[in-house]
């Protein structure tokens, strides 16, 4: 059996250099369907480790304050907030502390600290609720208060975590949809490609394979070398798939964790468990690419 496999690489081996550019394109559209899944499943995976993240502070909503708000007018904000049957506590968050939470968010990023010139961060209430369901009305109470900000189209600046949570969810849902469209699409190519370069390994070898069936080699004897070759292409698409999802998790996904404050927010574990799937269904694309072409263009 050793001697077999040997004999089955050493002929895959050769039939790919013999198509090198369809060998190099096969692989080449494997990975990128490969990374595209890649991607699409750490964005899904980062987006609700955000949402679960968040929907820790889901009854919570934050009210930001006027930068020439009187300690009077603050105190009347507050007690008129504390005296609401939906509300279970108020904090008052000063500028300051406003930005001590920044600089510790972005500690990993000093040039985000170093773009801020004083301190533009406005003094908010961070208002808890008895139940999420009393977030929307809460702040529609507060819209109409006076110490409250307002943005440039004049709308009061209060923002609802519930609506956060639901916007992440929204946008992980179509990333997921389009994601899995586009990676179906880029496996088909895939597995095409495969499918001919493997068909052109079988045409070139033709002659050879008559000979070997009129001396009595078994159907698999000769199926064999040409399911290698696929299966090894497979491989070698999700090798590079991988490489490039590690590159980008380890410069872009990380850096945005560590930004929103959430650690681990795609842990090297499933980085690892990730891996391991795109290695097996690039084989799958590979295999699915062999058997095609062996099953209409050899007749053993």
């Amino acid at each position: 059996m050793a001697v077999n496999f040997k004999y089955f690489l050493k002929e895959s081996s050769s039939s790919m250099r013999r198509n090198m550019a369809l060998t190099v394109a096969a692989i080449m559209v494997t990975s990128l369907s490969l990374i595209i899944l890649g991607i699409v499943s750490m964005l899904v995976h980062a987006g609700n480790g955000i949402a679960a993240d968040m929907k820790e502070r889901v009854d919570e909503i934050r009210v930001f304050l006027r930068d020439d708000i009187t300690v009077e007018e603050r105190a009347s904000m507050q007690s008129f907030v504390q005296k609401m049957d939906e509300v279970k506590s108020v904090k008052y968050i000063s500028k300051e502390e406003a930005l001590e939470e920044y600089k510790e968010m972005f500690e990993d990023q000093p040039e985000m600290i170093e773009e801020i010139e004083g301190n533009p961060l406005p003094a908010s209430f961070r208002v808890r609720m008895k139940d999420p369901k009393f977030n929307a009305a809460v702040a529609k109470k507060l819209e109409t208060r006076p110490e409250v900000s307002k943005d440039n189209a004049g709308k009061p600046e209060i923002k609802n975590e519930k609506d956060v949570v639901e916007k992440v969810l929204r946008v992980t849902g179509v990333v997921q949809k389009i994601g899995f469209v586009v990676v179906i699409a880029f496996g088909i190519v895939a597995i095409a490609l495969v499918s001919i370069t493997i068909r052109m390994a079988i045409y070139s070898r033709r002659k050879e394979i008559g000979i070997m069936k009129l001396v009595g080699a078994t159907n698999w004897f000769i199926r064999w070398p040409f399911m290698m070759e696929g299966v090894i292409e497979g491989f070698l698409g999700a090798m590079v798939g991988i490489l490039v999802m590690v590159i980008l998790h380890s410069t872009l996904i990380q850096r945005f964790g560590n930004a929103a404050g959430i650690e681990g927010l795609v842990t090297g574990g499933y980085i690892t468990l990730l891996s391991f799937l795109l290695i097996l269904i690039g084989i799958i694309i590979g295999a699915a690419g062999s058997a095609l072409a062996l099953r209409r263009y050899i007749e053993v």
